[in-house]
């Protein structure tokens, strides 16, 4: 049992001092930065992000063959309340 003036300090959770981008977690896991691309620069909406995400597969934007990664969770709305947008 832990009382309100303990601290529990578990070294695996620590995370490094980033003051450029929050650390938003999801399910236990951290919510990866989007890449810089294009399509990320500005969120337009969700049905915009499934286009590419919505299972895996390879695409072409001109500078070769990339892999698209399908969104690996359920379906939320609001994608860039999690995915920080490149600067």
């Amino acid at each position: 049992m832990i009382n309100s003036e303990q601290v529990v300090t578990d070294p695996s959770n620590l995370v490094t001092e980033n003051k450029e981008e929050p650390l938003i977690i999801v399910d236990g896991k951290i919510a990866p930065k989007l890449t810089n691309f294009v399509a990320h620069m500005e969120f337009i909406d969700e049905k915009t992000c499934l286009q590419c995400h919505a299972k895996e597969r390879e695409m072409n934007f001109g500078s070769g063959p990339v892999l698209v990664k399908q969104m690996p969770h359920e379906y939320r709305d609001n994608c860039i309340s999690c995915h920080i947008l490149p600067k």
